[in-house]
């Protein structure tokens, strides 16, 4: 199902108009008289603007209006980073006379962090939820859902566990650290926003014979759609792996 929300007249801002180019539309629209008739009010939806008739007409007779979401599109952004960080370290110690082959275990973690930004059309409101699903550029997936023109940051702990197999000298003990390469992905979305429907008008005397009239969205409104925008970041570490570093004397 389309995610869908209903055209308030707070968005006409964003879509070139205002309720007074909707009434004026309709003034010159249907105006038959030599004189033009300008409508008493204007409705969408459940809302009404001027001196409407109550409840709305276009709710009395089903005429709705809807910013519908379309398919979200998904552009890889850039790569940047590649600091070198420590995960984890770990000694080989030999405390004997001799030379001995120890095995090791090094453990590291570290903080997996993505942002995630949108934006919507300057003036329109849309609060839907939305999912976003896709794959970075290094290859690690993303999932997750954000309320559109807001912002949030999820934070995980990573961790990885590795063996080292090291000769030791007599007396000595070597260091075994993981490390890895930060790097922050990105993925940039856009969607766009068709608004449909019909708006409504309530003359004060009949115009062509009819109180009440219905245009389509498309009719009245210089401009029909919205975009939702927006970034995926994500900073995590690549290219695990452990370094064995010299020996050094207990």
């Amino acid at each position: 199902m389309p995610i869908q929300q209903a055209l308030q007249f707070s968005d006409l801002s964003a879509l070139d108009s205002s309720p007074n180019a909707v009434r004026d539309w309709f003034k010159h629209s249907f105006s038959r008289n030599p004189k033009e008739v300008t409508p008493d009010g204007i409705s969408v939806n459940s809302e009404t603007y001027f001196n409407a008739v109550t409840p709305a007409i276009t709710e009395q007779y089903s005429h709705p209006a809807y910013k519908t979401l379309g398919s979200i599109d998904y552009t890889q952004g850039e790569t940047t980073g590649d600091t070198q960080a420590v995960l984890g370290s770990n000694y080989a110690i030999n405390k004997s006379n001799q030379e001995q082959t120890i095995t090791l275990t090094v453990s590291g973690a570290w903080q997996e962090s993505q942002t995630t930004s949108s934006s919507v059309t300057s003036g329109m409101s849309f609060t839907a939820e939305v999912s976003l699903e896709g794959v970075f550029k290094l290859g690690s997936t993303f999932s997750t859902s954000i309320t559109a023109g807001e912002s949030n940051t999820n934070s995980t702990t990573r961790t990885s566990t590795a063996s080292a197999t090291v000769k030791v000298p007599p007396n000595s003990k070597i260091k075994v650290t993981m490390v890895g390469t930060m790097k922050t992905q990105t993925v940039n979305f856009t969607a766009p926003i068709q608004v449909s429907g019909m708006f409504g008008a309530n003359f004060p005397d009949r115009v062509s014979d009819h109180y009440f009239w219905f245009a389509g969205v498309e009719q009245v409104l210089p401009k029909t759609t919205g975009t939702l925008s927006g970034t995926i970041k994500n900073t995590s570490a690549f290219d695990v792996q452990t370094e064995i570093g010299e020996a050094e004397p207990l």
